[in-house]
C-alpha cells in the first residue's frame, strides 16, 4: 500500500535504484563516431550554433547566460539585448570557472558554496515559459534533495523548478509541496555527464513537459502558469527554498523563454549545447557500450535491452534479424534437445550525436517443450497522481529472463474496479493447484480522486481508520481471460465469533497451503495489513498489524477470519512469503522503528498460527535504492528463478520509481542489490506479484497481446429467415487474425460476436461487431452517468477501452446452403491495385470455390472443411472504385455464396 503522507513530505520522492556495478570487458575494439570538440565559447544566439550545430531559437528569449567566463568574474551578462538583467555568481572564485562552464560546489545552503542569483521577476506575469539548462551533475545529487534551478523566492509555498534527484523532474506549485505538479523522467541521469534539461510550461495547452537531451521524457496536465509564482524575488541556479544542500555539478548555459518551445526547438537547443562538450560524449558512449553484456536468447522474437534508451542493435549474422527499430531481434532457435547456437550482434550506444559500437556475443538457446517452465507473469499497479492509474496492469518477462519485462496491452491497464472506492492498489497474483485457477487480489482504495474524508481526519487518517475492509478479486484459468470483479469482506466475523474492528484492509497476499483443512484439502492463508481497534467508531489510537485469514476461493462463503499474524507494537505492513525445503521466509515493512524491510524465517509447519517463533535474518533491505532511507522501500515481492537456486526480491522504491531488484542464491544468507546494467522494467511498476509460467502459458499470453486486427472487415455471411441467435453466431467467422505487440508477427484468436442487432424475422443486411479475445478485451475502464468518473458517480459500468474489434455483415433471408465467409482488402503492388480475398469454408465437408471479381475470376479448387485460403487478384489499374467480391462454393449438390465489399483504392 502506498499512501505517501504517512511516510515523507509528498513533494519529495525516494531515490531510484543504484546503477549497475558490474561492467564487462569489451569483446571488440570500440568504434566511435559523431560530433567533434567545439571551441569553449558558444556562438552568438542569433548566429548558427557552435561547430555547425543548429542554432537555438531566439523568439521569446528573455535571458541567455553563457557560463564561459574566466578569472574573478562574478557577473554573467544576459546575452539577449533588451532582456532581463544579468546574473550574479555567489561564492565566485577563479577555480570555479573552466572556460566553458561554472563549477557549483554544493554544500550547506547557509555555507560558502557557489550558486547563481538570477534577476527578480524573470517570469512575472507570464502564462507560458521554457527554461533550459546545460548541466553536469555530481553523483551526490542523485541521492540528495536539490533544486537545479528555481523560479520563486525563499518561500516553500510557490516555486517552479527542476531537480536531478532520483529520476529527474520538473515541477510547479502554488500551494507548497503537497500541491506539486510533477513531470518526471522514467530513467535516472548519469553523474559526470553533460545533459540538456528543458522544462516547458504551456499555458495554452495546460501542460508541463520535461525534456532530456531534446527528447520528451515526461508530460503532465496543469493549469498553473508562471504568473502563479507571484513572489519571484530569489530566482536561482543551484539553490532551493528548502534547507536542501546547494547543487553540486557544473552549468554551461541557461536560457529562459516567455513561451512554450515546440519539440523541434527544444531539440535545436540540445543540439547546439551538445557541441560545447562534444569530446566528453565520446567517453560517455564508450562507457555505456562497455557495460553491454553478452546476450542469451531463448525466444524466437525478443526485445533487446536499451541501457537507459542509449543502445540500439544491428546484425550481420544470418541467424539473427534485427528490425528497423533497432531493438527487436528475431532468432532462428535450434530444435529442442539440440546444442545452443553461437551468434553475434552489434550494440551501438549514442550520446547526443556521438556513437560507440562493439560486437556482442549471443547464445541462442534451443526451444523447450510446451509444459516446461518458461517465463514469468507479473501483476502490478501504477502510481500516477496526475492520472487515475489505480488499476490492474500485467507484464510478462522477455523469454525466460526474470530481469527484463515487457508491459502487456501497450502499457494500459487490463482490469479496473467499479465497486467500492473504484480504486485498485497493491495487487497480488496467486494460484490454486487443486482447481487450476489463478486469482488476483487487491486493495480497495482510490487515493487519487477518491474519498479523502472530512474534518480533522482526512487522507491517511481517514483511509486507515474508516476505509474499506473489502478486497477486490478476479479469477482466470489462462491469465488472459478474467472473470467479472467481485469483493469479499475480510472483517466478516468467524463462525460464532465477533466481527473484528478493522480499519482499511490493504496490501493483501496469499500462500497456498496443502492439507490446511483436517480432511487434507488445501486453502490459501491470506495476510494483509489493518489497524485494529477496540471501539466500533475506530476513533481510538491504533497501528497497523498484519492480519490473516483462510479461504479456498476468495469468496465470502469460504472465508474464515484468523486474527493477528504480526504485531510489533508499531506499524508493520506489506508482508510477502516464500517457502523452500520446509522453511518459510517472509519480508515485512516496518514503519515505526526504522528497520524498513526486514527478513525472517521459521521452520514451523503452521507458520501463520500465534506463538510461531521467527528468526531475524536481515534488516534495512534495499535502503540503498532510496538513498540510505529504509523507509523509502516497501511492497516486496519474492519469486524463484526457473531451474536454479536463485531468488529475486523486488522492492518498491516509493513513491514513483517502482520496483528495483535484489537477489540471493541462499535464502538463509539474506539479500543483496542486483548488479545488472541491463535490468529492464517500465517506470512506476509497483507492488504486485509474480508467478512462473510454462512455455505453453507464455506463448498463449504473447499470442493474446495484440495491437489490432490484421483485417477488420471479415466479410458477409448468409442465414435463412427465422434463424436463432446461435445459428447466426455459428455462421460467422470463429476467429480473426491479430497483429501482435513487440514485433512478434500475427496470431489467430477467437471472436465473440454481438448479434443482438440482427432481426432474423426481417430480410436484409445487418452489420455486427465482434470482440477478439485478447489481453486488451478486459474491462479496464468505467464510466458513470453523464460520463462521470467521480468515485461516487451513480450508474457506474465497466467497459474495455483497448479491445480489438472486427465487423461482418449478416444477410438475412438467404436460403440455407453451404456456408462460406469472405473478406477482402486492397493493397498496392508495383503501382497497381491488388485485391486480396480471404475465403473460409465453414461447411463440414470440402467445397469447390470460385472467386468472382470485376477484374476476373479465380477457381480455388478443393477447400477443406474449416480451411482458409487467400487469393490475390491483380486489377492492373492504378486506381479502382469501390466494389464487391463474390465467392461461389459447391459441395456435391449443395451450393452457397459469400460476398464482401472493398473500398475505393488508389496507388501512387
Amino acid at each position: 500500500m502506498k499512501v505517501l503522507s504517512r511516510q515523507v513530505p509528498p513533494r519529495r520522492p525516494h531515490a531510484p535504484r543504484a546503477r549497475g556495478l558490474v561492467a564487462t570487458a569489451l569483446g571488440a575494439a570500440l568504434v566511435v563516431t559523431g560530433l567533434t570538440s567545439a571551441a569553449a565559447a558558444p556562438a552568438d544566439p542569433a548566429s548558427p550554433g557552435a561547430a555547425g550545430a543548429a542554432a537555438p531559437p531566439t523568439a521569446g528569449l528573455l535571458a541567455e547566460y553563457r557560463f564561459d567566463r574566466t578569472g574573478t568574474a562574478t557577473t554573467v551578462p544576459n546575452a539577449v539585448t533588451g532582456g532581463v538583467g544579468d546574473a550574479t555568481v555567489v561564492g565566485a572564485a577563479p577555480e570555479r570557472w573552466t572556460g566553458s562552464s561554472l563549477v557549483l560546489t554544493g554544500g550547506a545552503k547557509t555555507g560558502s558554496g557557489t550558486w547563481v542569483r538570477l534577476p527578480d521577476g524573470v517570469l512575472a506575469g507570464e502564462t507560458s515559459a521554457t527554461v533550459t539548462i546545460e548541466t553536469k551533475l555530481d553523483a551526490s545529487m542523485k541521492t540528495s534533495w536539490n533544486f537545479l534551478w528555481n523560479i520563486g523566492s525563499d518561500s516553500t509555498t510557490q516555486y517552479f523548478f527542476a531537480s536531478v534527484r532520483d529520476n529527474p523532474r520538473t515541477s510547479i506549485t502554488a500551494t507548497g509541496g503537497g500541491g506539486e505538479v510533477n513531470a518526471r523522467s522514467g530513467s535516472p541521469l548519469d553523474p559526470d555527464r553533460w545533459y540538456s534539461l528543458t522544462s516547458v510550461l504551456d499555458g495554452d495547452a495546460d501542460r508541463l513537459v520535461f525534456y532530456v537531451d531534446g527528447r520528451q521524457v515526461a508530460s503532465t496536465p496543469t493549469t498553473l502558469t508562471p504568473a502563479d509564482i507571484t513572489d519571484q524575488t530569489l530566482n536561482a541556479i543551484g539553490r532551493a527554498p528548502y534547507p536542501d544542500p546547494l547543487y553540486r555539478g557544473e552549468v554551461a548555459t541557461f536560457r529562459v523563454y516567455d513561451r512554450a518551445l515546440a519539440a523541434d526547438e527544444v531539440e535545436a537547443v540540445s543540439d547546439a549545447d551538445a557541441a560545447l562538450h562534444a569530446a566528453s560524449f565520446e567517453q560517455a558512449a564508450q562507457d555505456i557500450v562497455g557495460t553491454v553484456r553478452p546476450l542469451t536468447l531463448d525466444d524466437s522474437v525478443t526485445t533487446l535491452p536499451t541501457y537507459g534508451g542509449a543502445v540500439t542493435w544491428s546484425s550481420t549474422d544470418p541467424a539473427l534479424t534485427v528490425s528497423d527499430d533497432g531493438l527487436t531481434v528475431a532468432a532462428t532457435q535450434p530444435a529442442a534437445g539440440a546444442e545452443p547456437l553461437a551468434a553475434s550482434l552489434t550494440a551501438t550506444a549514442t550520446v547526443r550525436g556521438t556513437t560507440a559500437s562493439r560486437a556482442v556475443d549471443v547464445v541462442v538457446r534451443p526451444t523447450v517443450g510446451p509444459d516446461e517452465a518458461f517465463g514469468y507473469a507479473m501483476v502490478h499497479f501504477v502510481e500516477d497522481s496526475a492520472g487515475y492509474a489505480e488499476k490492474i496492469y500485467l507484464d510478462v518477462s522477455r523469454g525466460d529472463n526474470p530481469e527484463q519485462w515487457d508491459p502487456l496491452n501497450g502499457g494500459q491497464p487490463v482490469l479496473a474496479s467499479d465497486l467500492g472506492t473504484t480504486g485498485v492498489r497493491d495487487p497480488y497474483l496467486t494460484y490454486n493447484p487443486e482447481t487450476g485457477t489463478y486469482y488476483i487480489i487487491a486493495t480497495d482504495l482510490r487515493v487519487f480522486g477518491g474519498d479523502r474524508g472530512t474534518g480533522g481526519c482526512t487522507e491517511w487518517c481517514w483511509w486507515s481508520s474508516q476505509g474499506s475492509t473489502k478486497l477486490n478479486v478476479w479469477e482466470s484459468t489462462d491469465l488472459v481471460t478474467w472473470s467479472d470483479l467481485r469483493q469479499f469482506d475480510v472483517a466478516t466475523p468467524p463462525a460464532g465469533g465477533q466481527a473484528p474492528e478493522l480499519g482499511m484492509a490493504w496490501a493483501p497476499e496469499a500462500t497456498w497451503v496443502p492439507g490446511y483443512h483436517p480432511d487434507g484439502s488445501g486453502a490459501f492463508v491470506v495476510y494483509w495489513s489493518s489497524n485494529l481497534y477496540g471501539d466500533p467508531q475506530h476513533i481510538g489510537g491504533s497501528y497497523s498489524r498484519v492480519m490473516w485469514g483462510a479461504t479456498t476461493d476468495f469468496t465470502q462463503e469460504t472465508w474464515d477470519f484468523g486474527g493477528v499474524l504480526i504485531d510489533e507494537g508499531g506499524n508493520t505492513i506489506d508482508t510477502t512469503v516464500v517457502q523452500h525445503e520446509g522453511t518459510t521466509y517472509r519480508v515485512t515493512k516496518d514503519n515505526s522503528s526504522g528497520r524498513g524491510l526486514y527478513y525472517e524465517s521459521t521452520t514451523a509447519e503452521r507458520w501463520w498460527e500465534s506463538g510461531t517463533t521467527w528468526t531475524l535474518i536481515q534488516e534495512r533491505i534495499g535502503a540503498e535504492y532510496a538513498g540510505g532511507n529504509p523507509g523509502g522501500v516497501e511492497g516486496p515481492a519474492i519469486f524463484k528463478a526457473h531451474g536454479e537456486d536463485r531468488w529475486y526480491l523486488y522492492a518498491d522504491v516509493i513513491p514513483t520509481v517502482g520496483y528495483r531488484p535484489l537477489v540471493t542464491t541462499d535464502l538463509d544468507a539474506g539479500w543483496e542489490l542486483l548488479s545488472s546494467p541491463d535490468f529492464s522494467m517500465a517506470p512506476s511498476t509497483k507492488h504486485g506479484g509474480i508467478v512462473g509460467l510454462t512455455r505453453r502459458q507464455y506463448d498463449a499470453i504473447r499470442d493474446a497481446d495484440a495491437t489490432g486486427a490484421v483485417t477488420e472487415d471479415l466479410g458477409s455471411v448468409e442465414v435463412p429467415s427465422g434463424a436463432d441467435a446461435d445459428a447466426v453466431t455459428a455462421a460467422l467467422p470463429k476467429t480473426a487474425e491479430v497483429t501482435l505487440a513487440y514485433g512478434r508477427g500475427t496470431a489467430t484468436q477467437p471472436v465473440d460476436w454481438d448479434v443482438s442487432g440482427v432481426d432474423t424475422a426481417t430480410a436484409g443486411s445487418y452489420e455486427v461487431t465482434g470482440t477478439v479475445r485478447t489481453i486488451g478485451d478486459g474491462l479496464n475502464q468505467w464510466v458513470g452517468e453523464g460520463g462521470s468518473t467521480a468515485y461516487d458517480a451513480p450508474g457506474r459500468r465497466l467497459y474495455s477501452s483497448t479491445a480489438v474489434t472486427v465487423t461482418a455483415r449478416v444477410v438475412v433471408g438467404a436460403a440455407a446452403g453451404v456456408p462460406v465467409q469472405v473478406a477482402v482488402d486492397t493493397r498496392c503492388v508495383a503501382g497497381k491495385v491488388v485485391l486480396t480475398v480471404r475465403t473460409t469454408n465453414s461447411h463440414g465437408a470440402p467445397v469447390t470455390a470460385v472467386v468472382g471479381t470485376p477484374f476476373g475470376s479465380r477457381t480455388l479448387g478443393s477447400l477443406a472443411a474449416g480451411a482458409t485460403r487467400t487469393t490475390a487478384v491483380t486489377t492492373r489499374l492504378a486506381s479502382v472504385p469501390a466494389g464487391t467480391v463474390d465467392v461461389a462454393v459447391t459441395a456435391g449438390a449443395d451450393n452457397g455464396k459469400g460476398s464482401a465489399d472493398y473500398a475505393a483504392a488508389a496507388c501512387g
